[in-house]
């Protein structure tokens, strides 16, 4: 017997990738198409006709979003709920180490009320990423708008590594981004925000099922 064509399926996927990227898409990229920035930050739905022209222009100009790679695709179509809490989860897991080498039972309890059990979940099963940082007071105010903030560069610096113009990230990306540390360590940087796009993307996948 002939095993079913997968051709609707990848056609699908396909086509849900390109959507996932118009949405995040950065319309100042395309200063014809500016006017169109407040629906798509709405969530308003386009005309299909006006949907395909605008994707058209700036998949022509800066590369079709379904023919990335595959990590490529998968940070691309997070929603921007599932790439906040990536970031979350990278900006932890980065500055954990160096917040303290042991953690007590008090102190874990008050990071996760900060941040979100599944996030310190996350930086503890991935603290041997981290790496030397200067220490930030993970249970301040400060410090927790410091770690979103490098959680962010990190995502940012992961597209970068993918090659991901950065047409294809709207200004939320780099918004979110500001006020963070100094600098960040590329490598551990890196591997963290991998490991984190693809710890939420597996559960929203899942979830979607």
């Amino acid at each position: 017997m002939r095993a079913p064509r997968s051709d609707g399926e990848a056609i699908s996927n396909a086509a849900k990738v390109r959507k996932a990227a118009l949405l995040s898409a950065d319309m100042l990229t395309v200063a014809r198409w500016d006017g169109t920035a407040p629906l798509l930050a709405d969530g308003a739905s386009l005309s299909p006709r006006l949907h395909r022209r605008l994707f058209t222009e700036i998949a022509e100009a800066h590369g079709d979003p379904a023919t990335f790679p595959d990590a490529a695709r998968r940070l691309i179509s997070m929603s921007p709920d599932g790439r906040a809490k990536a970031a979350i989860r990278a900006g932890l897991a980065y500055h954990l180490a160096a917040f303290c080498a042991a953690l007590d039972r008090p102190t874990l309890a008050k990071l996760r009320a900060a941040y979100g059990e599944e996030a310190v979940a996350f930086a503890l099963g991935h603290i041997n990423l981290s790496t030397a940082t200067p220490r930030l007071d993970l249970l301040s105010e400060p410090a927790r708008h410091v770690v979103e903030a490098d959680g962010w560069s990190m995502l940012a610096l992961l597209a970068d590594e993918y090659r991901i113009s950065a047409a294809w990230r709207s200004a939320g990306w780099r918004d979110m981004a500001e006020n963070g540390s100094a600098s960040l360590l590329k490598s551990p940087a890196l591997a963290l925000a991998a490991a984190a796009v693809d710890e939420v993307a597996s559960l929203q996948e899942g979830a979607g099922r």
